[in-house]
């Protein structure tokens, strides 16, 4: 199989499974998504849409950047993208090491602590790739950079 289909593929299960881990919250969780308005994760569809839009458009993000940026800048961007990616997985760790949050299922709570991880693995796989790729060259004509021959 090509290596970008099962990337994709990856992307895909990953996806539904946190999409299926968002919306099944124990009761608690259900009465905390209600009293919130967590419209987005209120159930399975509406959780796939939200955990799909955000992959999506974070793997639009990086094909963009792989495709139009120069190397360093990319490597900056991809930077970036994976320390708030990081970020963003400490923000969910300590807010659902909460009592409050403690509560609401272990389902619920991986699934909240997975999407953070997907967005740091692909982010983190562009920043790899993009160090380990050659640069890009520029064609030169030999001939014209060449000096004449002096006439005999």
């Amino acid at each position: 199989m090509n290596k970008k289909v099962s990337s994709l593929l990856l992307l895909l299960v990953l996806s539904v499974t946190d999409a299926y881990l968002l919306a099944h919250p124990n009761l608690i969780g259900k009465l905390g998504v209600m009293v919130y308005k967590h419209v987005y994760i209120r159930n399975f569809p509406r959780a796939l849409l939200t955990v799909l839009l955000v992959v999506g458009i974070s793997l639009a993000i990086c094909e963009l950047i792989r495709r139009f940026a120069d190397r360093k800048p990319a490597t900056i961007f991809y930077s970036w993208l994976l320390g708030i990616a990081v970020f963003w997985f400490g923000y969910v760790y300590l807010t659902f090491s909460t009592f409050s949050y403690r509560i609401t299922g272990k389902a619920f709570i991986y699934g909240a602590h997975l999407l953070p991880v997907i967005l740091a693995g692909l982010f983190g796989r562009y920043l790899i790739r993009q160090i380990l790729s050659k640069p890009r060259y520029v064609e030169v004509d030999l001939k014209e950079n060449l000096p004449k021959d002096p006439p005999l």
